[in-house]
């Protein structure tokens, strides 16, 4: 150990003792100091506890020098680059993860280091989220957070990712309302004709050629899926050569991502399905086949007469050949569904499981709809498939009643 006399800023005389020790992951010699305010023995005795406590501090230290200054914004960016160049996930999930890392940004500090963050701090954002967003959403959210704890102790040796065992999220009760309008989240055969009925009035008055053909390519979409119950993705990417006119089979091969085409400029591109079960071929009815002749003639018509139209091979298309765009489809659905009597939201995903309600009204096993619609998981096809066969059971009960009383 040893020390130097000087004087501070306030004209007082002090002294900084000295002390040095090899740094076992360099070989290099460093030092610590600390300053007294005297240099007795007493003080030099004091001197050399203190270095030698910071010196043990120093070495028991194994965060690396960069994990230190590491901020949580800069480990989220990171990870979703490795993310983005390790996962081989599809354009449309690396985007849903670019979207949700910002939002999970946005809600910290730019400054926050990421070995500073406890669990109390993030169960309070948490906390805030759960106010204003979905439980799904939440637990997307939660779910980027734990990956780029999880990146930190993989490649900066973060050593204490427990906080994760700590954070949870707040679980809503569902009301008696939102519990019936899920399990309700089809249409009866009534309703499916007065939807239909209620587009055909839309259309008819419809001047504008342009407003008139999206209304009727929406039309068919409605009555396609209803029939075959794909996802909206998955119909929007249906292209001719998808349809064995023949053999009255529809190959399911991809979905949409709405991205502009870097070869035509046109919006709307066709990647792989959703999961490897999405993957499929289905037998479609009569019905279904001339629905889609009729359109692909009509996209024919549309490619000879009108020069902004590209013809990419989709099937439901706009005018300019790009498959419709979902929110046209979904505002075209809203405003046919408001002049009808029907009292439920009506969505894309409410034709697909009305398909499948239609099939268990039909008495097809549950393993057969789980292929059809491209259902990875047994229990999201038993879910509607089990109501609509309760609802089944009670509408016999009540023809057995009115039976006994006759």
């Amino acid at each position: 150990m040893w020390h130097e006399q000087f004087t501070n800023k306030h004209n007082k005389t002090q002294y900084r003792f000295y002390e040095k020790y090899k740094d076992p992951y360099t070989d290099k010699w460093k030092r610590v100091s600390v300053v007294l305010n005297k240099n007795g023995k007493q003080s030099q005795k004091e001197a050399q506890k203190l270095l030698n406590e910071r010196i043990e501090s120093k070495l028991n230290d194994k965060t690396p020098t960069d994990l230190k200054t590491l901020t949580f914004h800069q480990a989220c960016d990171e990870w979703l680059e490795h993310y983005k160049n390790h996962s081989g996930s599809k354009t449309t999930t690396i985007k849903e993860k670019t979207s949700n890392t910002n939002t999970v940004k946005s809600a910290i500090n730019k400054d926050v280091l990421i070995n500073k963050i406890t669990h109390t701090y993030l169960q309070d954002i948490i906390n805030e989220w759960a106010k204003s967003h979905s439980t799904g959403h939440v637990q997307s959210l939660v779910i980027v957070i734990r990956s780029v704890f999880k990146y930190t102790f993989k490649y900066y040796d973060l050593h204490d990712i427990s906080i994760l065992d700590k954070i949870d999220i707040p679980k809503k009760a569902k009301t008696r309302n939102e519990l019936q309008a899920k399990r309700n989240n089809y249409l009866e055969d009534s309703e499916v004709k007065e939807l239909l009925e209620c587009f055909d009035y839309l259309i008819k008055h419809k001047s504008h050629a342009t407003r008139k053909r999206n209304y009727e390519m929406v039309k068919a979409l409605v009555e396609f899926q209803i029939n075959n119950g794909m996802r909206i993705g998955e119909l929007l990417a249906i292209k001719t050569d998808n349809v064995e006119v023949e053999n009255k089979t529809l190959e399911i091969d991809g979905t949409i991502n709405w991205v502009t085409d870097a070869e035509t400029g046109a919006f709307g591109v066709k990647e792989t399905t959703k999961t490897s079960k999405s993957y499929r071929t289905i037998g479609i009815t009569t019905q279904s086949i001339n629905l889609l002749k009729t359109l692909m003639l009509e996209n024919k018509k549309e490619n000879q007469w009108n020069d902004k139209f590209i013809d990419r091979g989709y099937i439901f298309t706009n005018t300019a050949g790009s498959p419709i765009d979902l929110n046209k489809v979904n505002n075209i659905i809203k405003e046919a569904t408001d002049i009808s009597s029907i009292k439920k939201r009506v969505t894309t995903h409410t034709l697909r499981h009305t398909h499948i309600s239609t099939l268990a009204q039909l008495g097809i096993n549950l393993k057969a709809i789980q292929d059809r619609v491209g259902h990875s998981d047994y229990k999201t096809t038993l879910e509607i498939y089990t109501h609509v066969t309760d609802q089944m059971a009670k509408d016999m009960m009540n023809k057995l009643e009115e039976a006994k009383q006759l």
